[in-house]
């Protein structure tokens, strides 16, 4: 993995949050993860709100 891309992360942490929130949740909502289903649409809700407040947080000028 490059360092560059890792670096990037570290400065988008809510981002990256959000991400995997969505990325999870999502697997959740597959038929063989059936009994998840309900934990996916918490963990999708959840990155919806953290995506908003990525959204609305102070932006470093280097980004």
């Amino acid at each position: 993995m490059p360092l560059n891309m890792i670096k990037r992360a570290r400065q988008n942490t809510l981002g990256v949050t959000a991400s995997l929130c969505f990325f999870f949740g999502s697997t959740l909502f597959l038929p063989v993860f059936g009994d998840y289903a309900t934990v996916g649409v918490w963990l999708f809700m959840a990155g919806s709100a953290l995506m908003f407040a990525d959204l609305l947080g102070p932006k470093s000028a280097g980004k």
